[in-house]
């Protein structure tokens, strides 16, 4: 259940991109080690852990900023079509994570050193760290949910992401909302790094890269760009993925066990759990 959650606050923001812009990312698991790094060279720093996961979230933020506003926005203004940027998305995750690995060394490192207690609730032995992430990424999902379907500009999001061209015709600056898109996006993918190098108790540069085909996993389980599908396949994953370890004979055999699922899913319904069906032709 935790890895899902934590899977799913990784994921929310892929799913986003993928609505409004079309592009399927290749780079959004570097935004999440991004997110490792950035807490672990504030740690280094002097900074307490609250403090240096919050300037993680921020310099996501940036990120997503800086991400759209030199390369995404121009490749949109000049009708680069999603392949290509797809394309594009791979060549930058080979550069970032090369860069990560400049920035934090091959050595694994850790966020914290203290060991903690788990509780035990039954045959489940839990930690206080670990109630404490579920916790965040339980608040922070049903922020980003509350900003979908209750916000003026969560709704314009949702606008943009089923039409863009009626979006822009109704007064909608089509641009902005997906530079929020990219922030939001690069913020939530940081504190998912976050939570998941505390989670494992480590985290090194091809963290995010790890975990990239589950993401995609899970965006395409619970339907493509649809953000409370990415919610809902996440914790699908997670689950089987956690799950499958305990019988498996080697750990790896989990990404065999969800990839499995999603092709016998998508045979019965293509368009995800929670997507539409869409006429052709």
């Amino acid at each position: 259940m935790t890895f899902g959650l934590l899977l799913a606050l990784a994921s929310v923001g892929l799913s986003l991109i993928y609505g409004t812009t079309g592009l399927s990312n290749f780079a959004h698991g570097e935004q999440v080690t991004f997110g490792a790094a950035a807490a672990f060279a504030a740690v280094s720093a002097g900074a307490p852990l609250i403090l240096a996961a919050v300037i993680a979230v921020a310099a996501g933020g940036a990120s997503g900023w800086l991400q759209d506003t030199i390369l995404w926005s121009r490749l949109r203004k000049r009708n680069v079509k999603p392949m290509q940027q797809m394309i594009v998305s791979i060549g930058l995750a080979l550069i970032a994570v090369n860069l990560l690995q400049i920035w934090m060394g091959a050595q694994r490192v850790r966020l914290s050193t203290s060991i903690e207690e788990r509780v035990q609730f039954g045959p489940v032995a839990i930690g206080p760290q670990t109630m404490i992430s579920m916790g965040i990424c339980v608040v922070a999902l049903g922020a980003v949910g509350f900003f979908l379907q209750r916000t003026r500009l969560g709704r314009a999001t949702r606008a943009v992401s089923d039409n863009p061209a009626l979006a822009s015709a109704t007064g909608i600056s089509v641009n902005r909302v997906i530079r929020i898109v990219w922030i939001m996006s690069g913020s939530l993918a940081a504190l998912g790094g976050v939570l998941l190098a505390l989670y494992e108790n480590t985290s090194d540069f091809s963290a995010g890269a790890r975990i990239l085909l589950l993401m995609f996993a899970a965006v395409t389980l619970g339907g493509l760009g649809h953000p409370f599908g990415a919610l809902v396949g996440s914790l699908v994953v997670g689950i089987v993925a956690e799950v499958s370890t305990v019988v498996l004979p080697t750990p790896d055999l989990k990404y065999a066990v969800v990839m499995g699922i999603l092709i016998l899913t998508l045979l019965v319904r293509p368009q995800g759990l929670l997507g539409k069906k869409e006429r052709v032709g």
